[in-house]
């Protein structure tokens, strides 16, 4: 296993999944775009050794490929769904330990971010540069549990961060501190190891440490040592370390900026005041494009295989799921039992899930992972008259642009917009098996 992020790139290297461009680029445009082309054109992590204006160079592209993550985890990449979800099933908690080489270098005076770190602007119209990989780590200020997670950070000015929290539980921790009129303590990591990074993305209920399921992931505790301002345990190797406080009862304009889903978007967000910066001696900055292929495989893949054990609690006729552009396309395969069936997928996935759009319901002898054969199911067992289910005013995401309304969720944690869905049956009618043999 790789326990920081310096020894997964050497693991890419000697694997030949990582390039290393010594031109000098800037971190303007030119490594974003440089980043998105790579990614285009051979799926390969990318090291930028020059990076214009700083001493620190830029990795990225890291989990563009499913056999990264194979790699990541010790597996061959056929073993990689099944070996996900044995693994799920165990935690182990983290280890927090006293000296660690995220403390190597502390900088708590004259805090200037744009300075120390090269911060990537990645798109014409983003006002400015953003965090992409940014892991974002509080406590509840009622329970003291911990949570993370990756969410969108600008950066405003030497020490002020404008942070997108859409999501629980920031959203729900920060509710709660500016219920009491208090800031919100946090720590903000970038560069941590391949498994605790993807960790901080996998769906999990409230309350459970992502902490402990990385650790059940890497099948070793992971090392976090306490913070230097704020009262939370940080990961021990990360590259770059930022700790300040969520200010409450403020908001700013943050953006625009180029979002997942491949559009601009604008926001009344909360600010972070930066008190510290530590990092690494010689430290390396893990950079992530939007709108890429790297996003699709962390964000379908982790929250495919666990929204997948939970609709099959409901539905033990559904066989698998894959998730498509950032989860909005769900393609689900059930072993159909009668008309029904594909019904009952739709009313329990759609209204449920406000990141599934469009669900796609194909029969067991589809492969679920050749897209060809998707686009074959739907082109001859689909019967748009008999077969085409639309469903209006559904929960949907902010950042998809066609949805409507903004409104808060009853506890405010989770901003949700509305939206209509729809779901094509492309399975076959069960009193014509014959006709649809394959």
């Amino acid at each position: 296993m790789f326990e920081d992020l310096r020894a997964f790139i050497a693991g890419l290297e000697e694997a030949g999944e990582l390039v290393r461009i010594r031109e000098e680029l800037s971190p303007l445009y030119e490594i974003p775009a440089a980043i998105r082309e790579v990614d285009k054109q051979t799926g390969s992590a990318v090291f930028f050794e020059q990076v214009k204006g700083y001493p620190i160079p830029v990795v990225g592209n890291l989990l563009a490929r499913r056999s990264r993550l194979a790699l990541a985890m010790g597996i061959p990449e056929k073993e990689l769904v099944s070996e996900y979800t044995a693994r799920r099933q165990r935690s182990i908690p983290p280890q927090i330990i006293d000296q660690a080489p995220i403390k190597e270098v502390i900088i708590d005076k004259d805090v200037r971010i744009a300075d120390v770190i090269p911060v990537l602007t990645h798109h014409q119209r983003d006002v400015g540069p953003y965090f992409t990989t940014a892991v974002t780590m509080a406590k509840d200020p009622v329970t003291g549990l911990r949570g993370m997670g990756v969410h969108r950070i600008q950066v405003k000015g030497d020490d002020t961060l404008g942070v997108f929290l859409a999501t629980p539980p920031m959203s729900h921790f920060f509710q709660k501190a500016e219920e009491r009129g208090q800031p919100l303590e946090v720590a903000i990591a970038i560069g941590l190891d391949p498994i605790t990074f993807f960790s901080s993305i996998v769906w999990a209920p409230e309350g459970v440490d992502k902490f402990e399921i990385a650790g059940g992931l890497a099948g070793r505790p992971i090392e976090l040592v306490k913070a230097e301002t704020v009262d939370i345990e940080v990961p021990a190797r990360a590259e770059f370390i930022l700790e300040g406080i969520v200010l409450p009862g403020r908001r700013e304009k943050e953006g625009p900026f180029g979002e997942s889903t491949g559009y601009y978007f604008s926001f009344d967000n909360p600010v972070i005041q930066v008190r510290l910066i530590s990092h690494r001696r010689d430290p390396i900055y893990h950079a992530l494009m939007p709108f890429t292929q790297e996003e699709t495989i962390l964000i379908d893949l982790s929250w495919e295989m666990d929204h997948l054990k939970t609709l099959q609690v409901t539905l033990p006729q559904v066989r698998r799921m894959h998730l498509r552009s950032l989860g909005e396309i769900a393609i689900i395969q059930i072993a159909k039992e009668s008309e029904e069936s594909v019904a009952e997928v739709f009313r329990t996935l759609l209204p449920s899930n406000p990141f599934v759009k469009v669900a796609i319901v194909i029969d067991t002898d589809v492969d679920i992972d050749d897209p060809h054969e998707i686009e074959w199911v739907v082109a001859t067992r689909f019967r748009p008259r008999q077969d085409l289910t639309v469903m209006d005013d559904l929960p949907g995401v902010m950042i998809d642009p066609s949805t409507w309304g903004g409104e808060r969720t009853q506890d405010s944690s989770l901003l949700i917009t509305r939206t209509s869905k729809v779901g094509i049956d492309a399975t076959k009618p069960l009193g014509e098996l014959e006709r649809y043999e394959k």
